[in-house]
């Protein structure tokens, strides 16, 4: 393992929290327009939000294995299963109505925390790959697909209005607010 890997890790903690801030606001920011769809926050659910914590997190991975130079595979499969349990542990907490950025916060430190200790084991990661690449393409098709597309559950319904996916043109935001 790369001695710079926990200083990486705990970096990347920064660098997440810095995107989610900034993907979070990145709809009202295009302009309502597409870039704002693919990759901010269109509503007020969890799903939503996990987005916002999903895209930084993978982006800081793949600048942690050009930082790192080797070992891609290994990092590869740690970093797709810290993937998953970002979205698990994100996703299980929002629903009991947790403050968001505790949600927030525990998640991202659980991700880090997996990815870290797979990548110090002595588990034979490399083995896994092809299932782990598999995996993130997957977590990517859920990415894009869930916004415009959402399932009708409790995970993509906005905890104001109720509603599902992107916000219908012309929908008086701020009569919620008022509600």
């Amino acid at each position: 393992m790369h001695k710079k890997f926990w200083l990486l890790e705990i970096a990347g903690l920064f660098f997440t929290a810095a995107g989610c801030f900034f993907m979070r606001r990145l709809y009202a920011l295009s302009g309502y327009g597409l870039s704002g769809v693919l990759f901010g926050s269109v509503n007020n659910s969890p799903w939503e939000f996990a987005k916002t914590l999903f895209l930084p997190y993978l982006a800081w991975s793949l600048l942690e294995l050009l930082c790192l130079g080797g070992g891609m595979r290994r990092l590869a499969v740690s970093k797709a299963a810290a993937l998953g349990v970002l979205l698990g542990v994100y996703l299980g907490l929002s629903l009991p109505e947790l403050p968001e950025p505790l949600c927030s916060v525990l998640s991202v430190a659980a991700a880090s925390a997996v990815s870290f200790a797979l990548n110090r084991g002595t588990l034979d990661l490399e083995a896994v790959f092809p299932i782990a690449l598999c995996a993130l393409f997957l977590m990517l098709a859920f990415y894009f697909c869930f916004t415009p597309f959402p399932p009708q559950n409790a995970l993509f319904a906005d905890k104001i209005s109720g509603q599902y996916g992107i916000p219908p043109l012309g929908y008086d935001f701020g009569a919620d607010v008022l509600r």
